[in-house]
């Protein structure tokens, strides 16, 4: 709604979707984690190179959260919109 309403790039709503994306993703592939246990964190489950079923995801979701921008990043861009520069430097 703010970039049709002429805006030239809506920052904090930016910020806000790319903090609870991947918080989210990072959660639940936590989740995924503790859900198998040990398996979760195996990169080969046997000796023929079975996959771990989890091991990627959470891998790749946390390195989404680090290149996205870090989260404490994030936070300070919408704290900066909402509450004016002169409170966050």
């Amino acid at each position: 709604m703010r970039r049709d309403a002429g805006e030239i790039f809506p920052e904090p709503e930016a910020s806000m979707a790319k903090f609870y994306g991947s918080r989210l993703a990072v959660d639940m592939a936590r989740d995924a984690i503790q859900a198998f246990g040990g398996l979760g964190f195996a990169r080969e489950l046997s000796a023929d190179g079975t996959p771990g079923p989890v091991e990627a995801i959470y891998r790749d979701s946390k390195i989404g959260e680090i290149y996205e921008g870090t989260n404490e990043i994030l936070k300070w861009v919408v704290a900066r919109t909402i509450f004016g520069k002169e409170i966050t430097g």
